[in-house]
């Protein structure tokens, strides 16, 4: 599955896990990505990678 947003450019971002004794390990953040039919600005049907921070916010009209 893509891990980048086609609509808002969102992708993985990273860090560390913070243990009590200050063990620290490399983890990543995904964003929730769903791959959907979406209807573009000429109208036309596609299907694209879309967060669903898009979704809800409505930047993206489902097909």
């Amino acid at each position: 599955m893509a891990k980048k947003c086609e609509v808002c450019g969102k992708s993985p971002s990273t860090g560390n896990i913070v243990a009590k004794s200050k063990v620290t390990t490399r983890r990543v953040w995904r964003p929730n990505i769903q791959r959907i039919r979406v209807i573009n600005e000429e109208g036309v049907v596609q299907r694209k990678y879309v967060c669903t921070k898009c979704l809800k916010s409505g930047r993206v009209q489902k097909a």
